[in-house]
């Protein structure tokens, strides 16, 4: 069986116990020199609600917070200032939230996570295992969007290049212990978690029937566009939701 045969069933990191996570996991150790590497951590959010990060990796130079999407085969467009982006799958398409969005979640959720280490620097690293990827807009600062491993390796070492060195080993160990053990553990809590995720992507979709954006929580207005007319967000520019 091939690499991208065996990862085809791995939707999520967060699903992840075998090998192929600790291969992200080794990846990510060689590539930042010293590194100590946590997977699947469920921490507690900003408000009231919990966040699943597949990789959070402990350098010198700061944190970097690491979301993995697997999409073999499928080519992916999309745009830094959007929520929805579009996956093409053999003739199919649909779309995701914004992986890069999902991920500065975590990062927010992150630092209030480590409140006790203020003004810790924290990188985003999204990592698309697909075929082929488009993505317009800027980059938000210390981010990193890649494609395959080799890239994501390359991305890392290109966002860590000029920046000076904050912790010694010993400072290192202390914040990752400090992560492990008060991040979720408990499988109760992960489920807790899955509940979470489910319940709220549900209620995504009554904002939707109820014509409000599921991002804002504010009312959609009818627009008149180059393809005719639509329903997008009342917070325009600030918000691009449309409705499909």
């Amino acid at each position: 069986m091939g690499f991208l045969d065996f990862i085809k069933n791995l939707p999520a990191m967060n699903e992840l116990t075998g090998s192929f996570g600790e291969h992200m996991a080794k990846l990510c150790a060689q590539t930042i020199p010293g590194a100590l590497v946590l997977r699947d951590v469920v921490i507690d959010g900003a408000d009231n609600y919990t966040s699943q990060i597949d990789l959070i990796i402990v350098g010198s130079k700061g944190i970097y917070v690491v979301e993995v999407k697997t999409f073999p085969d499928a080519k992916i467009y999309g745009d830094t200032q959007k929520t929805k982006w579009y996956v093409y799958n053999h003739g199919r398409k649909y779309e995701i939230y914004s992986p890069l969005k999902q991920n500065q979640k975590h990062v927010t959720y992150l630092k209030s996570f480590l409140k006790d280490y203020k003004n810790t620097p924290i990188f985003s690293i999204i990592t698309m295992i697909c075929e082929d990827y488009s993505i317009s807009g800027d980059n938000p600062p210390e981010t990193v969007i890649c494609s395959g491993l080799p890239a994501m390796k390359k991305g890392i070492e290109l966002i860590s290049k000029d920046r000076q060195e904050i912790w010694n080993e010993t400072q290192k160990e202390e914040i990752f212990t400090y992560i492990q053990n008060h991040q979720y553990a408990e499988k109760n809590a992960r489920r807790e978690h899955k509940e979470q995720v489910i319940a709220y992507k549900r209620e995504l979709e009554k904002m939707k029937e109820k014509k409000m954006c599921p991002y804002c929580k504010t009312e959609l207005v009818l627009r008149n566009g180059k393809y005719g007319s639509f329903y997008g967000c009342s917070q325009y520019p600030r918000c691009k939701y449309t409705l499909k």
